[in-house]
């Protein structure tokens, strides 16, 4: 319990600091090319392997809970508008279950990849060597760009908030009139240790996404003061 309880809470923290993280590299871009398109194409560059883990989350569960997909694009329509969606797949109209498990399901996919990627860069590659360094430079760049893509969207979770408070309803109603449902023996050992390795591979994506943060805004400080200091040095 204390596992899925930690879970939740990095899931919810990450949440807003892959936003931010999000908004302070655009931040950066505008301050340094002072044009909206190309900063959005740099995000959009930067996002691209998250981008493409997410739409295909949602086109591949659509076509096994037998749900018609159309268009996929992995890449901004317009860069005109105030929301930038970063990539976009048509889905037909289905029923509100698998309207969800499509919307959610670049979360979990998202939570496998990070799992993968961790145990890939911290238990196989060596750090020596020019070619194990960048190998740890690009692992970085892929759990980073994966987090910040993980999420789904509000279009996706549209009416979720009524749905997931109907469950709610229903499981402290069957939890009140004394249905239990626990985990024991080789399951319970099974669980943990994917709840164990789930919580440390997310550990390690929260403490890059604050330093990515702590690295941008440094970044637009410094290009501030220089921006002032040559523009008092000009004639």
């Amino acid at each position: 319990m204390i596992l899925l309880l930690l879970l939740l809470a990095e899931l919810f923290f990450l949440f807003f600091l892959s936003q931010r993280l999000t908004q302070s590299t655009y931040d950066l871009c505008i301050l340094l090319f002072r044009a909206r398109s190309v900063a959005i194409t740099i995000i959009t560059i930067l996002n691209f392997p998250g981008t493409v883990i997410h739409e295909l989350s949602h086109l591949f569960t659509a076509e096994v809970l037998g749900v018609r997909t159309g268009k996929l694009t992995l890449v901004p329509d317009t860069i005109q508008t105030n929301e930038i969606k970063a990539g976009s797949v048509m889905i037909a109209a289905s029923d509100p279950f698998r309207r969800y498990c499509i919307g959610l399901a670049p979360i979990f996919t998202g939570i496998i990849a990070i799992t993968a990627l961790s145990y890939a860069l911290f238990q196989y590659v060596p750090f020596w060597g020019n070619r194990a360094t960048w190998g740890y430079v690009g692992g970085i760049y892929l759990l980073l760009a994966v987090s910040n893509a993980m999420f789904s969207s509000a279009e996706d979770l549209k009416g979720f908030l009524p749905f997931i408070i109907t469950l709610g309803i229903m499981a402290g109603t069957a939890y009140f009139a004394g249905f239990r449902m626990g985990i024991t023996g080789p399951a319970l050992a099974v669980s943990t240790r994917i709840l164990d390795a789930l919580t440390k591979s997310l550990g390690i994506v929260l403490a890059l996404n604050i330093a990515g943060i702590i690295l941008t805004k440094l970044l637009i400080i410094l290009t501030e003061k220089l921006t002032v200091l040559i523009t008092s040095l000009l004639p």
